[in-house]
């Protein structure tokens, strides 16, 4: 039994090849996010870290969705890691890439596996992706540690406020766009059988 509102739709049984070429599509969407936002994402982490803290989480959006709609135990992770694979050669960064989206999808997934296993505390579904999005953020904020150059307390927790909005922001479009994927999906395909 999963712990979110799109389960009804998610449990369905999913071929091996479906999921895996799900999660390539999620990861080769993330890849041209990076791709779109890589001209300026260089000089906006150099202008304001917070506000790049913020505009990253853009690159989460596609790894939680696929979480959320496969109903795949590591699917953020696993889209993650394509994402940063396939971003390797347009990062600025190189292969260093691959850490924050394998942190930021692992610690999400983990997040809600551990309240859906652990968690008996009534929080409501939408409530599990709010907090797995926060550990996120905030694992997003430990592995950016090491460069950033100011570590004034003040700059540090706008920092880490910026994570916080990015990847609540972006778990939640995550939610809206598997919402209208999964009600349109039945629907479609009802459709096309006529």
């Amino acid at each position: 039994m999963s712990i979110y509102p799109e389960a009804a739709a998610a449990d369905r049984r999913l071929s091996l090849l479906q999921v895996l070429m799900s999660v390539v599509i999620a990861g080769v969407a993330s890849a041209l996010v990076v791709l779109a936002f890589s001209p300026y994402s260089a000089a906006t982490a150099a202008f304001s870290a917070p506000l790049y803290a913020v505009v990253a989480g853009g690159y989460s959006v596609f790894p939680f969705l696929a979480r959320r709609v496969l109903g795949f135990r590591w699917a953020a992770t696993a889209a993650g890691v394509v994402a940063g694979m396939l971003s390797v050669p347009i990062s600025p960064v190189g292969v260093l890439i691959v850490v924050p989206f394998f942190a930021g999808g692992a610690a999400y997934d983990a997040t809600i596996w551990a309240l859906a296993r652990f968690g008996r505390d009534g929080r409501s579904p939408e409530g599990v992706f709010v907090a797995a999005a926060a550990v996120s953020a905030l694992v997003l904020f430990l592995v950016s540690m090491p460069v950033l150059t100011n570590r004034g307390w003040l700059f540090l927790l706008a920092v880490l406020g910026g994570r916080l909005v990015g990847q609540v922001a972006a778990s939640t479009l995550a939610g809206l766009a598997a919402r209208v994927a999964l009600r349109r999906g039945p629907a479609a395909r009802a459709g096309s059988r006529r």
